[in-house]
């Protein structure tokens, strides 16, 4: 199987403490890949090394086999449109308009669209990111949960093929996680890369073909989902039980039906 994001032996240091430790793992490319781990385990700052947000002291992060810290800029700027980063703080752009921080990526992508296109794919995306209000507020008007559809919709704009998100159910109401949920089973169905931190039974279950536990800044078990969640533990892995007997009921009466 063809890895789309490959670490190998890396190490990431944050003052003198070592978060990431001779770190060695392979995301496929067109599977969905839930990393998880107790808190301080390393898991977010894998997510980030992964996709080239932090750079490593140690050892390589590749992308299709080529290694991010020796693209040229031509070569960056592919991996940049072909992949997305949802961050779990949303991290958007305070001093501009919704609209504004949905178009950023297709200003630097595709300068010459025109405004248009450009007006129709920000409306779109953000209407399948479950965001209904107006383009025109700025982040600060917005709720916690409602800045975080905003940045699924940002790391949508360019419809990617590897997306990575940080816990993207956090500050979600109940209605909003469903929808985020069935819009990243539907990237899934089509056959995208998804690489996501999340503490979220309900969707590992739902998108998992393969889970990666982290402990102490390594990977303590990586493979499929079904296989690998005892090693998660704890009330994670009876809430991922229970979430899977629930999914597993309603496909069958869905199936039935």
């Amino acid at each position: 199987m063809n890895s789309s994001v490959e670490l190998q032996g890396v190490s990431v240091y944050f003052s003198d403490y070592e978060v990431l430790s001779d770190l060695s793992v392979a995301f496929p490319d067109g599977e969905s890949v839930c990393i998880v781990g107790k808190a301080g385990s390393g898991k977010s700052t894998l997510l980030k090394t992964a996709a080239g947000l932090v750079v490593p002291e140690r050892g390589c992060v590749l992308y299709h086999g080529r290694d991010l810290a020796r693209m040229n800029r031509a070569e960056e700027l592919v991996f940049r449109k072909e992949s997305s980063f949802a961050f779990q703080d949303a991290a958007l752009w305070a001093n501009q308009t919704i609209y504004n921080n949905l178009d950023l990526p297709l200003a630097l992508h595709e300068p010459h669209l025109p405004k248009a296109e450009s007006d129709r794919r920000i409306v779109e995306t953000a209407r399948r990111a479950g965001y209904m209000e107006g383009l025109g507020f700025r982040p600060s008007d917005l709720s916690a949960g409602e800045q975080k559809l905003i940045s699924l919709a940002r790391a949508l704009i360019l419809d990617p093929h590897l997306l990575f998100m940080d816990e993207p159910t956090a500050s979600l109401d109940e209605d909003a996680v469903d929808m985020l949920i069935g819009t990243l089973a539907d990237l899934k169905a089509a056959g995208k890369t998804l690489i996501v931190v999340t503490h979220d039974a309900r969707l590992i279950a739902r998108i998992a073909d393969l889970l990666c536990v982290v402990a102490a800044g390594k990977v303590v078990g990586f493979g499929p989902a079904e296989q690998v969640a005892p090693l998660v533990g704890g009330e994670l892995y009876k809430s991922i039980r229970a979430a899977r007997a629930q999914a597993a009921s309603l496909d069958a009466l869905e199936g039935g039906a």
